[in-house]
């Protein structure tokens, strides 16, 4: 079988089962590829900012230390990264910002179990701002070091056409500031019915910046009682309790590989939960501790991303539960209503954790400071000439063993949830 990478008339070898051959009933029948999906209006989310709060060690006047941490770069397929020279945190700190900003409050920290999906996430995000939907914005890395990770992690994803590596190691903190005119667009931090234009018809710039400091720790270190998470644990509790706004990566389908009709899998029987549960229970004892409660929650925003949108078992499901569309201007699925799938996944494994984890959300967090999101860093196929076709939908395409991309990857809501946690949401 031959590697097909042109995007122009090919179409990706199907991996894994058929669902023709399967005689399973399927579910996309009743869909028509030219219109969009029926189902109700996402509603909007109000913009929201979260409470700046002070760390008691900056207050106090001492600048907390880190010990010297290794980078790695990600490297092919499922070999173990290889060690950059040794680069300790202080060396590439930058110098705090002349007008006394509060960075801890631009601190996003990217959370998620083994296997979820964070590194592909980050790898995607660099190019997902470049849509025009989100106006023009640029990416401004604040040291060599966050620029060459970020940059290996895009040539893998977007010129190799594979997935990043697993993460293996604790990896310096990756900063970056995010600097965009988002005018004219759905994402104005101005009403749509007061927007302003310049003159010749364009649009007044509305333009942000904000900085953004996004650690990518091994999935392994945020089970607490795996041998990593015994070891990182203490770092990683900090780094979230340090911050104000969360991404979680949540594996959907990792559900199917645990809960499944077939049972486990896999050797690895984790749930979700697992990875969730007791570090956000220690990020709250941290957090009264430092007498930061936000009443008898947590001060923190959370952006909930339900990833791998493009797996067949996701997909298929929400497909099932009438909770897709065809986005117009992309041509690719999107999820109609993510806290609804969530509910539905939460149902669908009534023994598994996905409700755990639901409640403990709903204890911890405000709910105006919570977003559920459904992410896809890989995208789906879309023939150039025929559209979607809700039959042949996958981007991924294995070949001798190998898994490949037959296209560049079109990544499906990865920055929807970074604007949400900047306070920007969708004016509709």
């Amino acid at each position: 079988m031959k590697d097909r990478d042109d995007t122009t008339g090919s179409e990706p070898q199907q991996a894994g089962r058929s669902r023709a051959d399967s005689g399973r009933k399927n579910p996309y029948a009743a869909f028509e590829q030219h219109l969009a999906l029926p189902g109700p209006a996402p509603s909007p989310t109000p913009p929201m900012t979260f409470p700046v709060q002070e760390d008691a060690r900056v207050a106090e006047g001492v600048e907390p230390r880190t010990p010297p941490l290794p980078r790695t770069r990600p490297g092919p397929g499922k070999e173990p990264p290889a060690k950059w020279p040794e680069t300790t945190e202080e060396s590439v700190a930058p110098a705090p910002p002349a007008d006394g900003t509060d960075t801890v409050a631009s601190t996003i920290t990217l959370w998620g179990g083994m296997g979820s999906g964070k590194s592909t996430l980050l790898a995607a995000l660099t190019r997902a701002l470049m849509d025009p939907e989100y106006g023009s914005w640029n990416v401004f890395p604040e040291d060599h070091a966050s620029k060459q990770y970020l940059s290996d992690l895009a040539h893998t994803f977007y010129r190799e056409r594979v997935f990043p590596s697993a993460t293996q190691d604790e990896q310096l903190p990756v900063r970056l500031t995010l600097v965009g005119d988002v005018g004219g667009t759905p994402y104005s931090s101005r009403s749509a019915g007061r927007r302003r234009w310049r003159r010749g018809g364009q649009p007044a710039s509305d333009v942000l910046e904000f900085r953004v400091s996004l650690r990518d720790m091994p999935g392994e270190a945020f089970d607490l009682r795996s041998e990593m998470g015994a070891l990182m644990g203490p770092r990683l509790v900090t780094d979230l309790a340090d911050s104000r706004a969360m991404v979680y990566v949540l594996d959907a389908a990792r559900e199917w590989r645990v809960n499944g009709e077939n049972g486990p899998v896999d050797e690895d029987e984790r749930q979700s939960a697992d990875f969730f549960t007791e570090v956000l229970d220690g990020v709250a004892t941290e957090i009264a501790i430092r007498g930061h409660r936000d009443g008898h929650r947590l001060p923190h925003s959370i952006a909930v991303c339900l990833a791998k949108f493009d797996d067949d078992d996701v997909f298929r499901f929400a497909c099932e539960h009438g909770n897709v569309r065809l986005n117009p201007r992309t041509g690719q699925p999107e999820a109609v209503d993510a806290k609804r799938l969530f509910d539905d996944l939460c149902d669908r494994f009534p023994h598994g954790s996905l409700g755990e984890i639901r409640n403990q959300i709903g204890r911890y967090f405000v709910p105006e400071r919570v977003g559920y999101f459904v992410c896809s860093a890989v995208g789906f196929w879309v023939d150039p000439d025929r559209g979607f076709d809700f039959d042949n939908p996958s981007l991924v395409n294995a070949v001798d063993d190998k898994v490949r991309f037959v296209a560049p990857p079109r990544p499906v809501n990865v920055m929807e949830p970074f604007l949400f946690l900047r306070g920007l949401s969708r004016q509709r």
